[in-house]
């Protein structure tokens, strides 16, 4: 075997010298190939056919560019910004921006499409310049625009915070004084939109995910719980009624009017949310039990509010099915009601599943007509306005309420009972002949019956007899022996 392997070792020797070989002659066609295809890649088919170099050198006279400054980078999609200091930006750049220019709010406007899409398709549901794409025509006049004094005053002199689509919003009292407190309406102005019903529903949807972050700030809408529904329309406007509302199992912080139904009262969908793989609140039924029960109501907000939760408990056996609360100045805020009121909002019971709830919410709305809300034991509240500020307002008067009635029990107040001190009445004041207010005369003393401890007292025989149960017998003043009971 050893001699065999002897013979066999040159011819091993010369197969590997062979494969080193044809290696290198391989590596070597590869690189002629490559170079081959980047010349002609580089060159260009000239007026009569043939192929001529395209020089990529400038020419010589060509003036000399200086070298541009470092920028830093703002992530993809993005124009660098030059560095902003008090020095190099004027507090009256921002006064050469024009908010009307429909070039400049076109530019504004981005798009995030995926290779291949038309130009007619919509933008990604979700993207925008919170999501890192900042539109290159972001200038530092735009971006500083509120932080400088003069675009301070343009914010706050002409732009509201809140997404709307009328110009103003009011509480209507009864009539009686131009101050009145109790409102059962109320007004918001005239519309502010263009007729278009795209439009006014594309401002909707953002007003639906606006609220919905409000109240996830206010921790009503914690673990994507609650929600918000609109309506619009109606034979005022001669036109059915559109309702929106809030979708199911989504952050409400991170809500986009892309993600709300539009609906008719039928419950059937008119335009779906552009956000895929979306199904509707399981509020939904529950609020059109309200807007079939109460005609005006245009908005219908569902909150998992500690408080309100909390105020569901106010009753240990938990077998109450109304809470009352009176004398509180918030009271004006839930419609209906004034300072002196009884509020009282109804109590159901929760179900495994919101559904569910639809018969006792509509119960609890005929047996009490005057509130503007129901609560839900252990789970929450349902409020709803004839437009959503009212609605909004009323909800907050509400959790105001709940929370005050919660904290009074703590502190061994009843906040269904009226005080009998400390609210101003007009029968307490006494008037004197000269029509000025006057403290009460000092009570004469009379004698009507022995004073106690005085010498005529020290007979208390009537006392030992103990003739009303309630009575606690009193050991005589001159008795020197306790007695053991």
């Amino acid at each position: 075997f050893l001699c065999m392997s002897l013979r066999l070792l040159p011819l091993l020797l010369l197969a590997l010298f062979i494969i080193v070989i044809e290696g290198t002659v391989a590596n070597r066609v590869i690189d002629t190939h490559k170079n081959f295809i980047r010349n002609k890649s580089s060159s260009t088919m000239s007026t009569n056919g043939s192929k001529k170099r395209v020089s990529i050198q400038a020419p010589a006279d060509a003036p000399t560019r200086s070298k541009a400054p470092p920028r830093r980078s703002m992530g993809p999609r993005q124009q660098s910004l030059p560095a902003f200091t008090p020095d190099n930006y004027s507090s009256d750049e921002d006064d050469k921006f024009f908010h009307g220019d429909k070039k400049n709010a076109a530019a504004l406007t981005t798009t995030t499409k995926k290779k291949g899409d038309d130009d007619n398709e919509e933008t990604t549901p979700g993207s925008g310049w919170t999501n890192g794409q900042v539109p290159p025509q972001f200038t530092p006049t735009m971006t500083l625009h509120p932080y400088t004094r003069s675009g301070r005053l343009m914010l706050y002199s002409h732009h509201r915070r809140w997404i709307n689509f009328q110009s103003s919003w009011s509480r209507i009292g009864k009539g009686t004084t131009e101050l009145d407190a109790v409102h059962k309406e109320s007004s918001s102005g005239q519309s502010i939109m263009t007729g278009c019903l795209i439009d006014e529903a594309k401002t909707v949807r953002a007003l639906v995910a606006q609220l919905c972050e409000c109240f996830y700030k206010h921790g009503w809408a914690t673990g994507t719980g609650g929600g918000v529904s609109i309506r619009v329309g109606g034979p005022s406007e001669n036109r059915p009624y559109r309702i929106f509302v809030a979708p199911s199992g989504v952050q409400k912080e991170d809500m986009v009017g892309d993600d709300v139904f539009e609906l008719d009262m039928e419950r059937n969908v008119v335009a779906p949310p552009k956000t895929p793989m979306l199904r509707q609140s399981a509020c939904t039924p529950l609020w059109y039990v309200v807007y079939k029960r109460v005609p005006s109501a245009m908005c219908v907000i569902h909150t998992h509010s500690m408080y309100a939760q909390l105020a569901t408990l106010l009753d240990p056996t938990e077998k109450s099915d109304v809470i009352r609360i009176t004398h509180l100045e918030m009271l004006k805020g839930v419609g209906n009601h004034s300072y002196d009121s009884v509020l009282e909002v109804p109590i159901i019971d929760n179900r495994p599943t919101e559904d569910l709830l639809a018969e006792q919410l509509d119960a609890a709305i005929l047996k009490y007509p005057k509130c503007n809300a129901v609560l839900v034991r252990r789970h929450g509240i349902y409020a709803w306005g004839d437009s959503w500020e009212q609605a909004k307002a009323q909800c907050e008067s509400f959790d105001y309420l709940f929370e005050t009635a919660v904290k009074m029990k703590g502190m061994g107040l009843d906040s269904g009972v009226v005080p009998v001190s400390g609210t101003y009445r007009d029968e307490d004041v006494e008037m004197d002949d000269g029509g000025s207010n006057s403290p009460p005369a000092k009570r004469q003393k009379t004698e009507e019956g022995p004073a106690f401890n005085g010498s005529s007292a020290t007979n208390n025989d009537a006392d030992l007899e103990c003739s009303d149960k309630t009575d606690v017998p009193i050991v005589p003043r001159d008795s020197k022996v306790s007695s053991l009971f």
